[in-house]
């Protein structure tokens, strides 16, 4: 059965618009549908999958204008994968051009976070929620790639930083973002899809630091596993009855929300395989996994999946942000989730 939705929902991926907020084709919601579909096609071999990354990724670096913020480096994920399946240096080139952007001249904060940066907006001395996959993830398989441990230092320290900055210590839960120059959490909204961005980040940087042949870097990782499992406390608690993730996470009143609870089954599972989660998470992945499979239509579209959503003015507008139309991001995160097959 999985295989199917796998297949449906690739299909209903790689034939929709990306560019749904209208900033751009090479922005962070192509960055996240092509990171579902690069895991597809890691788990099945779907040429079919591999060709349509392809084409997009060679189209785009030669045509598209390219800003440099931490939003647009995540189609960067795609493609270090076509580094690693070609070879071509210009792949990696590119890659490199990026990383030395985050390294040298991105905006950060008095605490050296990245500013989350976007196309057309700007954030200053905020941290968002959404930076620690937008350009963690990235840093730190660039690294374990090419050997460069900076660029793995900088990525955990992201993480890191972000999670523990960001940190309800009543909820356990992550606000969406803090401002340095206000010293307040903006919104003060717990929201979903943005606790769901650090679960699936900290699975993947995990996973790829278990096979990394550096050392010295264990305090950080188990700091950071430690991190995340104060946080999946958190986020179990809350799961609703119907086994998804309301969109503001500790008011059961607002809407359950796709993108979120995809997020949370894949990186919880992912957790419990590489042992820094506990087994009793299981039955939350599993029905959160069910969960997630009845939101699936029949045309391979994740319905309720929220649309972009910036920090708002008060908790209040995440109610009515709108979830009626199919989403990168949402396609991205419920393809991940996919990818780890059937929950044990």
């Amino acid at each position: 059965m999985t295989v199917s939705v796998i297949r449906k929902v690739a299909e209903c991926t790689m034939n929709m618009d990306f560019n749904v907020d209208k900033k751009g084709d090479w922005d962070w919601g192509a960055g996240v549908a092509l990171y579902g579909l690069r895991r597809v096609y890691e788990k099945t071999g779907d040429k079919n999958v591999y060709n349509f990354i392809k084409r997009f990724v060679d189209y785009h670096m030669e045509h598209s204008k390219l800003v440099y913020t931490v939003n647009t480096t995540a189609p960067l994920l795609s493609v270090v994968l076509l580094y690693k399946e070609t070879g071509n240096p210009k792949y990696l080139d590119f890659c490199e051009t990026f990383a030395a952007w985050i390294m040298q001249d991105a905006p950060r904060t008095v605490n050296r976070e990245l500013e989350h940066t976007v196309i057309n907006a700007d954030f200053s001395n905020e941290i968002w929620v959404d930076t620690i996959f937008m350009a963690g993830v990235f840093l730190v398989e660039l690294g374990c790639l090419t050997q460069n441990e900076r660029y793995i230092e900088e990525g955990i320290f992201q993480a890191t930083s972000h999670m523990e900055k960001l940190l309800d210590p009543q909820s356990k839960l992550l606000y969406h973002g803090f401002s340095y120059q206000t010293q307040d959490y903006l919104s003060g909204c717990l929201w979903g899809r943005g606790n769901s961005w650090a679960v699936v980040s900290v699975a993947e940087i995990v996973e790829l630091l278990r096979t990394y042949p550096g050392t010295g870097l264990e305090a950080r990782i188990d700091r950071l596993c430690r991190l995340i499992a104060i946080q999946v406390e958190g986020i179990v608690a809350v799961q609703a009855d119907n086994g998804l993730w309301h969109t503001v996470m500790n008011d059961s009143s607002s809407y359950c929300e796709t993108s979120a609870s995809a997020g949370f089954v894949y990186g919880m599972r992912q957790g419990v395989r590489l042992g820094y989660l506990p087994d009793t998470v299981s039955a939350a992945v599993m029905k959160g996994y069910h969960a997630v499979i009845e939101k699936i239509s029949a045309q391979g579209v994740v319905t309720d999946t929220s649309i972009g959503t910036g920090i708002h003015k008060d908790i209040e507008s995440y109610y009515h942000v709108p979830k009626d139309e199919i989403m990168p991001w949402g396609q991205g995160l419920a393809l991940l989730m996919l990818s780890g097959g059937l929950p044990e």
